[in-house]
């Protein structure tokens, strides 16, 4: 393997001949950004002139490279971008010779003058650029709209599978023509057939439930390609790398024919792409695979089964179905989950023009993981950590933020809060005296006079961050956002939530993780985070018990945050009901007695404060998604913020027949 001087890496296999005719393909993983066409452009190109030095017969770039994936609702608002996007399209063309280019793009859907448009005005569709012209067209089929993908809401479905000359490309004739709707390309004496992601994600042989009734590939295949190239973005999350590597293989070995499989790489909002872009033989079995989470343009060969294996990010098993339980103390992930983090974060910072971040250091478990990949993303100096006691604040607490501070080599300030905390509540008070003569007494259940702590720690943040052009990270754990113990105006604050998508027991398996396995390019101890910090109880901080003297603990007031990750984990994982819930062994009751009196009071209570916490979801900054069934990001998941009266643990049938008798006027 070799490494170009260019900015994009480049690997070349072991006994690699530059030459064209032989059929040696260039995978382009690249990271573009959404609208950028000037600087997606810029990346097609370099890695077009890279391949070209190196005589490839074509460079395959990922799905809608040119515009970005995804781009979402801004080409329905701003359709100017389409009309761009395929103006750059040409652009591009004019600038191929003999190496041609297979460039993602958006299709604009035109109409025949005398024909009204029906349905979505684009298509997602690939271009074959070669020999300084657009070649052919392909169009993507199969339109998801499931979990985090909402192409349904942009782009309309494809009624054919492969090569098309749409009535736009007027200097343009297939050879062979169009067949049966499923037509082949041939690229310097080669065989090719198209598809784009999602085509892929349908043979029902693989999936037991297919989301679609056609399976493009099929018929793509029946044409008998050399080899079958499929352009994707696919989003990195938990155990999926397992279930691409078996689909790829299967399909190819299924079918007797090569396939290559390009995936886009880096973050956009709350989706983490890993590239990790790959070939497999005709056999079924892995021929080449690209780095995980770094740009690169990986040559290959599938007809002489040249190509290099990049390792993936741990040691996953690539030949394991998804996790088929719950296990608290599994370790598989930490690795993928630290570079999809790390990436997430180092994208969003980028890509929205911002250098620095500031961070409150508490001493606790979720902001000291999170300082450590901040630090990691962007580099130590770049980030500001804030240590901000109360008069409550362990002195342990704060000792031990200067520790993870210097270990970090990130600067580290003090800024106590107590005059701060005194000044706003003796303010408030004479406020709340005004309002009780409106609306009678403070709510009992009220937790505002403690929040003043959080709130008045976020100010400060904000501030810092307005006048030194940094970003404050917030640092809530997904176990805290699904029971409405994140606070909205404290440890929610920010312009990002990277751990929002862990939860907290994950949260401390990471924590043990980053102290052992960080890459030795981080100049920076190994045990970066102070045993203490780990082990811990988890808490907010914010009041003491009035009998003991003792500050509260989050599980105290919640529950174990083992038993609530996995009620978490069977949720998104296994769309259980509260009544299996009820009725499945969890893992925490093989470790501890639980009596089932408890396990339903503990149910109820996640259930209800899961209910009123949904609004906090929606005000949430952005979460990096990183796992596999589901999580509470916007991209992904869409609960009515005003649907808090389910009644979670249903009804018998003698129940609802009582309910509407009573109810059913007379």
């Amino acid at each position: 393997m070799t490494q170009n001087s260019q900015s994009l890496p480049l690997c070349i296999p072991s006994g690699f001949v530059p030459g064209y005719g032989q059929g040696n393909l260039a995978l382009a993983q690249i990271n573009p950004s959404p609208g950028d066409l000037a600087g997606n452009a810029r990346k097609i190109i370099a890695a077009l002139r890279l391949a070209e030095q190196q005589q490839v017969d074509l460079v395959i770039f990922p799905e809608l490279a040119l515009m970005g994936y995804p781009p979402r609702d801004v080409i329905v608002r701003h359709p100017f971008l389409v009309a761009e996007n395929l103006k750059w399209l040409r652009g591009i063309a004019e600038a191929t010779g003999k190496t041609y280019a297979l460039v993602g793009f958006v299709e604009p859907l035109l109409p025949k003058p005398s024909e009204q448009r029906i349905g979505k005005a684009a298509f997602n569709a690939a271009a074959l650029l070669g020999e300084g012209k657009i070649q052919a067209i392909f169009r993507k089929s199969l339109i998801p709209g499931y979990n985090e993908f909402e192409d349904y809401r942009q782009f309309e479905s494809s009624p054919v599978s492969g090569a098309i000359a749409p009535e736009w490309l007027t200097d343009v004739t297939l050879h062979p023509p169009l067949q049966d709707g499923h037509g082949l390309i041939t690229v310097h004496g080669h065989r090719y057939a198209v598809s784009i992601c999602e085509d892929l994600w349908n043979d029902p042989e693989f999936f037991e439930h297919p989301h679609y009734p056609h399976n493009p590939i099929a018929g793509l295949l029946a044409q008998r390609p050399e080899v079958l190239i499929n352009l994707s973005s696919s989003p990195s999350r938990a155990h999926k790398e397992s279930v691409r590597h078996q689909l790829c293989g299967f399909v190819a070995k299924k079918h007797g024919t090569p396939l290559v499989y390009v995936n886009q790489v880096g973050t956009v909002d709350e989706l983490s792409f890993d590239g990790g872009s790959r070939a497999y033989d005709g056999h079924g079995q892995l021929l080449a695979r690209a780095e995980s989470f770094q740009e690169q343009l990986l040559i290959l060969n599938p007809f002489k089964g040249q190509g290099h294996i990049a390792p993936l990010p741990g040691q996953p098993s690539e030949a394991s179905p998804a996790a088929p339980a719950f296990q608290a103390n599994d370790t598989s992930d930490l690795a993928r989950t630290y570079q999809s983090l790390l990436q997430g974060i180092r994208d969003y910072f980028a890509k929205t023009g911002f250098q620095k971040a500031v961070l409150g250091l508490s001493g606790g478990l979720d902001s000291a993981v999170v300082a450590v990949l901040v630090a990691d993303a962007l580099g130590p100096e770049n980030l500001l950590t804030v240590s901000m006691p109360s008069a409550i604040t362990p002195d342990e607490n704060r000792s031990d933020t200067q520790t993870i501070a210097k270990n970090l080599g990130c600067p580290w300030i003090e800024i106590p809060i107590g005059t701060i905390t005194e000044a706003f509540t003796q303010e408030l008070s004479t406020i709340r005296a005004s309002v009780e003569g409106i609306w009678g007494a403070v709510d009992a259940r009220s937790n505002a006079a403690d929040n003043v702590q959080a709130i008045s720690r976020a100010t400060l943040l904000r501030q810092l961050g307005n006048e030194f052009r940094a970003l404050p990270v917030a640092t809530s754990d997904k176990s805290e956002f699904y029971m409405g113990y994140a606070t909205v105006n404290g440890d929610m604050s920010g312009a990002l939530a990277p751990i929002g998508d862990v939860c907290k027991t994950k949260v401390r398996a990471l924590a043990r993780w980053l102290n052992e396995h960080r890459p030795e390019t981080v100049k920076t101890p190994k045990n970066v985070l102070p045993l203490s910090v780990i082990t811990k109880p988890s808490g907010a901080d914010l009041k003491r018990d009035p009998t003991t003297g003792e500050l509260i603990t989050a599980e105290a007031e919640l529950m174990p945050y083992e038993f609530a990750d996995e009620v978490i984990w069977r949720l998104e994982t296994l769309n259980q009901s509260h009544a299996q819930l009820l009725n499945t062994p969890f893992y925490y009751e093989q470790q501890n007695p639980l009596p089932p009196a408890q396990k339903a009071e503990w149910l109820d209570k996640f259930f209800d404060r899961m209910s009123k916490a949904v609004f906090k979801w929606f005000v949430a900054p952005p979460i990096l998604i990183v796992e596999g069934g589901g999580s509470i990001a916007k991209s992904d998941y869409h609960h009515p913020i005003v649907a808090n009266r389910i009644h979670w643990q249903g009804h018998s049938p003698r129940e609802i027949r009582t309910f509407l008798s009573e109810n059913t006027e007379k």
